[in-house]
């Protein structure tokens, strides 16, 4: 929550978000058109799931995700909800810092 509430500025009439509305409704309104399951089975790179342990993504949808790709690493972080990044943003650059140090590097040399 303290995320959210950083986002927010003082206006006319009181606290108000710093996005502008109408923008991340559009924005999200595809994921509430669409689902992108054929998609997710189609990713062949290393793959980090983070979720919150609190957060939006039901138990049996992340279930479902491990399912079609068992070979992605999956992490809860503890505390968080949906905005790991706001959250907890030094355990999710741990994290990140970590998996892509293990990935296999896919740049040519010279």
């Amino acid at each position: 929550m303290r995320g959210w509430a950083a986002g927010l500025e003082q206006r006319e009439g009181g606290w108000w978000p710093r996005f502008d509305r109408d923008v991340m409704v559009e924005s999200l309104a595809e994921n509430a058109r669409c689902d992108f399951w054929d998609r997710w089975a189609e990713v062949s790179c290393p793959t980090l799931s983070i979720l919150g342990q609190s957060g939006i993504i039901p138990p049996r949808e992340a279930d479902r995700m491990l399912a079609d790709r068992p070979r992605t690493q999956a992490v809860s972080i503890p505390g968080a909800g949906h905005d790991v990044h706001l959250e907890q943003p030094e355990v999710l650059l741990g994290l990140l810092s970590e998996f892509l140090g293990t990935c296999p590097s896919t740049a040519s040399e010279g």
